[in-house]
């Protein structure tokens, strides 16, 4: 079956209809690939912070900005805030009322500060708004910005946090799903002047799959931003970092919050830095507020590294982890066949090896696709790992894809080899929301096959198709 994308040589166009294909769709150059900003050689000044954050918005923010400039005015180039360093509140709907969304002020005046300074910044997390509407329960975001004050990658915590435990006459009892909304996507590392960054927040450490995956997407760097309790730190804390730094041969970094915050909460402290051969470079103690710059040696990573290649030594074939791994969409045309290239206006979702488009001809309301990166010919064309996520983010991109449109149903189709339907030689899976009433029985496959052998008709512009991108990019969190 063919795609929104089409060649004159599968279709007879009049000349201005294959311009406007052309022209929306298909392009015949190549995209550049972004440089790197990192030099994986050399060696990189952080700033690792440690602070005791109360209620008060303001306070909190004028002790970060305190510690950020001691960092920058030591030389370091980034420097890692705890998590939680807008504000930790008495009670749960204390802490839900005074969020605020990525554009609020807290955010924005970090974006400021980093701008001013020429520094980059990890806010660790603070409690994130689900846009302007009423919500009983916030996101805990950790966000990374760059040195002109823009937003290079968030990331929602995924593990939420729940503890019961009794200390003599100390009861320590926490259960953050009760006013957090735990994140969905799973984000690759992210690309800073300090290394490759493998975010994580708090009580992602005790989940090693996390950083084994974030390593396999080639992270240098696990940070941890951190309020742990002092009976989990105390028994945990320092084994669990090295254990993740050890395992993963990265540098971990973990600012962490300390003492007593009110009269419900203390925390434990002891932000770390690691390095990737499991020794503790960092460790703050009890110190607060406090900033400590530091080196990270790349030069000692790539020794670790070298000297036990642990990576050539995982057996996939035994314990395959294949999230879906959600990544920025910032090729500007992807390959769809050897001739044809998709414009990114047209995309909607990237992952590890397949985007999601809308399509030029769809049959029903929220007619998608999608395709893996690299070209496949056939079916068995695929790796394991490519035919993996096909077929998950098909699942995934489907789910959200039925409630959005209103559906009730799905029908998949995927054309493999000449007979099968397929025209253009590259392996693409339809996605098709159904309605009650919408087709006639069978009619919807006879419909498929027939969809675009006619394409002088009911193509959509591409400011059409960009529309419905848009839209549906923000349904998956772009």
């Amino acid at each position: 079956m063919n795609s929104n994308s089409t060649l004159l040589k599968y279709f007879k166009f009049t000349s201005s209809l294959y311009k406007r294909v052309m022209s929306s769709v298909l392009v015949s150059q190549s995209n550049s690939q972004a440089s790197t900003i990192i030099d994986r050689t050399s060696k990189h000044k952080i700033g690792i912070c440690q602070l005791t954050c109360n209620e008060e918005k303001n306070k909190n923010f004028n002790i970060c900005k305190d510690l950020i400039t001691k960092a920058k005015d030591q030389g370091a180039e980034m420097v890692f805030l705890p998590e939680a360093c807008d504000y930790i509140e008495k009670s749960v709907n204390a802490s839900v009322e005074k969020g605020e969304t990525l554009d609020g002020e807290f955010i924005t005046k970090f974006k400021d500060l980093a701008s001013n300074l020429k520094i980059w910044i990890s806010i660790g997390s603070f409690h994130r708004k689900m846009g302007t509407c009423d919500h009983p329960k916030i996101y805990n975001t950790s966000v990374i910005l760059n040195d002109k004050g823009e937003i290079k990658a968030i990331y929602d915590k995924v593990h939420l946090f729940e503890v019961n435990l009794k200390n003599g006459d100390v009861i320590t009892s926490l259960k953050e799903s009760d006013y957090t909304i735990a994140g969905t996507d799973f984000y690759m590392p992210t690309e800073s002047p300090v290394g490759i960054l493998g975010n994580c927040i708090c009580y992602d450490l005790r989940f090693p799959q996390m950083s084994n995956i974030l390593r396999k997407f080639g992270c240098d760097i696990l940070t941890y931003p951190s309020v742990f309790t002092v009976p989990t730190g105390e028994a945990h804390w320092e084994v669990l970092l090295r254990a993740r730094a050890i395992e993963n041969q990265c540098f971990v970094i973990a600012a962490a919050q300390v003492g007593k915050h009110n009269e419900k909460r203390t925390s434990y402290g002891h932000s770390m830095v690691v390095d990737p051969w499991g020794k503790v470079l960092v460790d703050l103690k009890k110190e607060s507020p406090c900033v400590q710059v530091v080196e990270l040696d790349f030069a000692l990573l790539q020794q670790v590294r070298k000297s036990m290649p642990i990576m050539n030594s995982i057996r996939s074939d035994l314990y395959l982890q294949h999230p879906i791994v959600k990544k920025k969409i910032d090729q500007e045309f992807y390959d769809f066949s050897e001739k044809i290239k998709l414009d990114n206006r047209v995309v909607f979702l990237e992952t590890q090896h397949c985007i999601a488009v809308v399509n030029i001809k769809p049959i029903v309301p929220g007619h998608a696709m999608v395709i893996p990166k690299l070209i496949r010919h056939r079916v068995e064309d695929m790796t394991s790992e490519e035919a993996i996520d096909l077929f998950h983010t098909a699942k995934y991109v489907a789910s959200k894809l039925e409630r959005y449109f209103n559906a009730t149903s799905l029908n998949f189709g995927i054309q493999d080899g000449p007979e099968s339907g397929q025209s253009v030689k590259h392996v693409h899976m339809h996605i098709l929301p159904r309605r009650k009433g919408d087709f006639e029985k069978d009619e919807i496959y006879d419909r498929l096959r027939d969809h675009d052998k006619d394409m002088s008709s009911g193509l959509r512009t591409m400011e059409q198709m960009e529309k419905e991108a848009n839209e549906l990019r923000k349904l998956f969190g772009y």
